[in-house]
């Protein structure tokens, strides 16, 4: 038996992102573990609280020291973080446990846990789930925006400064420092492992893959009248599906830009897009009624959405995995995404199980869209490669979580007396 607490830097809530959505499937895992694993879960919340969700498995939230929501300019970030130097109210939980694990160096629950860790010689695991420099150089770029508009000032900064680009790389630094001190290192994509391995030995390095719930998103699912008469959505059209942030991370004007071509063309196409974000009306004013904003709506409920579309379009370049891709596809559903990030992980081979683009060129994405439009049989394909790579080849959450954390978890609290200090 070993007890894991893993802290996750972000508030805990029933729209929360991909991040939070993936240690909530291990959480289901876990509880079926209950011989092998005590495992709690530690996000932001507004009061202290513990949810109970099996004798093995619990969520306790935590309040924020310095919650980011306090700054004005980082209203749009993707999901609020505290950004305190430590809380001091973590150690009791701390202190309980054999393995600390995090998943944000750079925030509060983070730093809290290094600390504690290297004083204590307690071994502390970090896994990667978000580009947190990527986002900071995008977030950093549109807050000088705000700030300072188009004009002279904002050029300065952002071109000859360069003040986003150094930020990120700032951030690049904080991270590596940060996983010096850990006994383990999971990663998310390939270019993760020789980043980290230029501060940790390969023996301390492996792969986090992410699951996939194939009762939850199967083609079974399919109701196409149901999803039309539920969103009011136009009949008959070639309904492409966008689910995810409506900001710049997620590069969601791309895709509204590309169904706009495809529009001018003549092409019956609707665009239903899943989520909300600061990018929300300017997607609206593009694309008018041809388009469905949908707000954020339950992951568990997301099922029949996917496998009711036509085609899913995600044009987002700061993916490490992408979870959602993963759900599309195992809904049936081909995809279309872009080679930039670790999104790229999710197809096997371009023009097969899914398409794969290089650039982010509404002209390039909308062509691609096209094609497929045209060529029904090509799509039917490609539908069929899509299913059987997640049946064949893609694990459940359950199998991740015993073949890829458990037994780092469980090797690395058989170490006796293992001290994570470095210089």
């Amino acid at each position: 038996m070993v007890s894991v607490g893993v802290f996750i830097d972000l508030r805990w809530h029933q729209a929360a992102g991909g991040h939070v959505k993936c240690w909530e499937s291990f959480a289901k895992a876990a509880a079926t573990l209950p011989e092998e694993l005590t495992l709690s879960l530690h996000f932001l919340g507004d009061q202290e609280q513990v949810i109970e969700l099996a004798p093995n498995v619990r969520y306790i939230l935590h309040p924020p020291r310095f919650s980011t929501e306090r700054l004005t300019f980082l209203k749009d970030v993707p999901g609020h973080t505290d950004i305190a130097p430590s809380n001091p109210s973590l150690i009791p939980y701390l202190e309980k446990l054999d393995i600390v694990h995090i998943t944000h160096p750079q925030f509060t629950f983070g730093k809290t846990a290094k600390r504690y860790c290297q004083q204590q010689g307690k071994p502390l695991i970090a896994s990667i789930h978000t580009d947190t420099p990527e986002y900071s150089r995008i977030y950093t770029e549109q807050a000088l925006e705000k700030l300072f508009g188009q004009g002279w000032l904002n050029q300065l900064l952002s071109q000859q400064l360069q003040i986003p680009r150094r930020y990120k790389q700032l951030m690049v630094a904080r991270q590596k420092r940060y996983w010096q001190s850990c006994a383990h290192v999971l990663t998310a994509q390939p270019s993760d492992f020789g980043v980290v391995n230029t501060v940790l030995p390969k023996s301390h390095i492996s792969h986090l893959r992410r699951g996939i719930d194939k009762e939850l998103f199967h083609p079974q699912h399919r109701d196409r009248s149901w999803l039309e008469q539920t969103y009011n959505i136009p009949p008959g059209k070639f309904l492409l599906l966008f689910v995810g942030r409506l900001d710049a991370c997620k590069n969601i004007l791309t895709f509204a830009q590309a169904v706009k071509v495809l529009l001018d063309q003549g092409l019956p196409v609707h665009a239903l897009v899943v989520g909300q974000g600061s990018s929300d009306q300017e997607v609206q004013a593009i694309l008018g009624d041809h388009v469905t904003l949908t707000g954020t709506i339950n992951h568990d409920q997301l099922g029949p959405i996917f496998a009711s579309a036509d085609l899913f379009v995600f044009p987002s370049q700061t993916e490490t995995i992408g979870n959602v891709i993963v759900e599309a596809k195992a809904s049936g559903l081909p995809v279309i995404i872009s080679s930039h990030g670790g999104a790229y992980q999710s197809v096997q081979a371009s023009g097969e199980d899914g398409v794969v683009i290089e650039d982010d060129l509404p002209e390039t994405w909308a062509g691609a869209i096209a094609t497929l439009y045209h060529d029904p049989d090509q799509l039917a394909q490609m539908k069929q490669a899509t299913l059987a790579h997640i049946d064949q080849h893609w694990p459940t959450w359950l199998e991740v979580l015993q073949n890829d954390l458990l037994p780092v978890w469980q090797a690395v609290a058989s170490i006796p007396d293992r001290v994570t200090k470095r210089p």
